[in-house]
């Protein structure tokens, strides 16, 4: 699948490949690094749309839940499942068919045992939501996923 000019992701951002099922329909969920600051993204399409014709908070609260995601990579736990003990979005504006959903999560703690994440989520620099969550480290792999 091609992407038209309106779908790309701003310049820097690389296709997410560490996606599983949900993600795929949900996204696709783009991210970088840039000046050692991590960001994940997605273009709103019309699949993500309620009935009110805005971007569903289900879409947001998934993508919110995501961001753990981006900050594993390269590091000690990247390779563990880290399954969501709680999550929290607090939604402040709708966001809208065309408009780049863009995060940039930050590891607000790690222990032993758990990860603790917050985010704004933003349009065009405009915050439309902000999360919190808590994810368990286990001993589990990450299971790989064929593309």
């Amino acid at each position: 699948m091609s992407l038209g000019e309106s779908d790309a992701p701003p310049e820097g951002f690389i296709l997410f490949s560490r996606r599983g099922n949900a993600e795929s329909v949900l996204g696709p969920y783009y991210w970088r690094i840039q000046d050692g600051h991590r960001a994940m993204g997605f273009r709103v399409k019309s699949h993500h749309l309620n009935r009110n014709g805005v971007c569903h908070g289900g879409v947001i609260s998934a993508f919110a839940d995501a961001q753990s995601a981006i900050l594993k990579i390269g590091t000690e736990v990247d390779c563990f499942v880290t399954p969501t003990i709680n999550l929290t979005v607090d939604y402040i504006a709708p966001a809208r068919e065309k408009n780049w959903i863009e995060s940039a999560p930050v590891l607000v703690k790690k222990t032993n045992k758990l990860l603790f994440v917050a985010a704004n989520i933003s349009v065009d620099g405009g915050i439309i939501a902000r999360m919190n969550g808590i994810y368990k480290i286990t001993s589990t792999l990450v299971p790989e996923v064929s593309e």
